[in-house]
């Protein structure tokens, strides 16, 4: 006697049977991990490996890709105090390119007593816990070498006047005169993220505690992205759009404190100018919930909150870009950094599933995961769930934290299938882009 078994095509990464007779089959285990579901076939995940070494406790958030006009890609890592480029050079592994003082030259250095010429150290913006060090000792256009950041940056204490600062400790370095670099430690608090944007060939980068910075080609660093004023000061969230820069979240001139409705807009094509007349803001007091980030679907700006969204519209009309009417109240953005634009649209984590934005709805797409994740993911975690669109291999990746180790969950937009993946060690952040 012989026994048929008719298998079915697998359509998702997990097994749905070994549910409890108290629960849906759609809360079931998920034993199927670092694979991947195409065209109803499982597929081994890629391998992956160590990219870069940074310094140790340099805790990388996000990999942002800044594409410039002819077509090549740079490729930056955002860490809680620095901006560094990618580099590829033999022996090389990353560059600073965070904003840094070069003003004047070194006169001496005597233990911790650095004397400069010209440096006008006072005025500069440095500060306790900014790092110094000699051009003599660091060669090569400030590449760090592949063992992570060249040790002989020394750490700034105190400024003294404009010709004197003192180090923390005695300086580690042979040369003790001639031209340096004082590079501006920036500061993220907990819970805080980077996020970046491109308008007109700045790469801008926020996050909700230090002044905006702004880098492009033609310059060797970053700087603060504003002239002379606050206004891009603690922005959280930044997006292009519409040829300006938008903030969200981020402090106010007017009542000198952090205005967490309010989100302010460039000039036409200069990020670095807020007070020009096609400069602006919108406020968004309709409820007493703040902004939790921004996004463009179908060329409309989107605004949302916890539990509700706004969408904008063009005008035409320079002094005033965006016209918003009324709101839509349901599935809010609850996850800020879950956010992930793909395919003219967005998908984000909210306070009880996935969603995807068609039109001016937002759309459920998390049926087949949503009670098992929200199960084994507590609050606190969930609002810190990051997003990235792996778009090489039409994917959507979710980092989330549970109280059984971190996990990433993909949503793949093309087949409308998910699965998860575990990593060793656990990720901090990540980015998405092609070979």
């Amino acid at each position: 006697m012989k026994k048929r078994y008719v298998v079915k095509p697998l359509d998702h990464g997990y097994s749905f049977e070994s549910a409890g007779l108290n629960q849906s089959a759609r809360a079931a285990q998920w034993p199927s991990h670092n694979v991947m579901v195409s065209d109803n076939r499982i597929e081994r995940r890629w391998d992956h490996t160590m990219h870069r070494t940074m310094s140790s406790g340099d805790v990388i958030q996000t990999i942002p890709v800044y594409s410039q006009y002819d077509g090549t890609q740079l490729v930056f890592a955002l860490n809680g105090t620095d901006l560094c480029r990618v580099r590829t050079g033999t022996g090389e592994t990353y560059q600073f390119i965070t904003d840094t003082y070069t003003t004047g030259t070194i006169v001496s250095i005597t233990g911790t007593t650095v004397e400069g010429d010209s440096t006008s150290w006072g005025n500069s913006g440095l500060q306790k816990g900014d790092k110094f060090i000699t051009n003599g000792d660091h060669t090569s256009a400030n590449k760090e070498g592949p063992l992570g950041a060249d040790p002989t940056w020394a750490t700034i204490d105190s400024i003294t006047d404009n010709t004197h600062l003192k180090l923390k400790e005695n300086y580690g370095g042979a040369a003790t005169s001639g031209g340096y670099k004082a590079r501006k430690v920036y500061t993220c608090p907990d819970g805080e993220r980077w996020q970046s944007a491109v308008v007109n060939g700045y790469f801008c980068f926020v996050n909700g505690d230090v002044r905006g910075q702004y880098w492009k080609p033609s310059n060797t660093y970053a700087t603060d992205l504003y002239n002379g004023t606050t206004y891009a000061y603690q922005a959280r969230y930044c997006l292009g759009f519409a040829n300006r820069l938008w903030t969200a979240d981020l402090y106010d001139s007017s009542t000198a404190a952090r205005n967490p409705w309010l989100v302010m807009f460039s000039k036409s094509g200069d990020p670095t100018d807020w007070t020009d007349s096609t400069a602006g803001y919108y406020t968004f007091y309709d409820s007493s919930e703040p902004i939790t980030g921004m996004g463009i679907v179908d060329g409309q700006l989107v605004v949302y909150k916890k539990t509700q969204y706004h969408i904008g519209t063009l005008t035409g009309t320079s002094t005033d870009p965006v016209s918003f009417r009324g709101h839509f109240v349901g599935p809010g953005l609850y996850a800020p950094y879950s956010l992930v634009a793909f395919g003219g649209t967005n998908a984000w984590c909210g306070v009880d599933d996935f969603y995807i934005m068609n039109g001016n709805v937002a759309t459920s797409i998390g049926a087949q995961i949503r009670k098992k994740f929200f199960d084994i993911v507590s609050d606190d975690d969930l609002a810190k769930v990051v997003g990235v669109n792996n778009f090489r291999f039409n994917e959507i990746l979710w980092l989330a934290n549970t109280p059984s180790g971190q996990i990433v969950l993909h949503w793949n937009y093309k087949n409308n299938a998910w699965y998860t993946s575990t990593f060793t060690p656990d990720l901090s952040g990540f980015g998405g882009f092609g070979s």
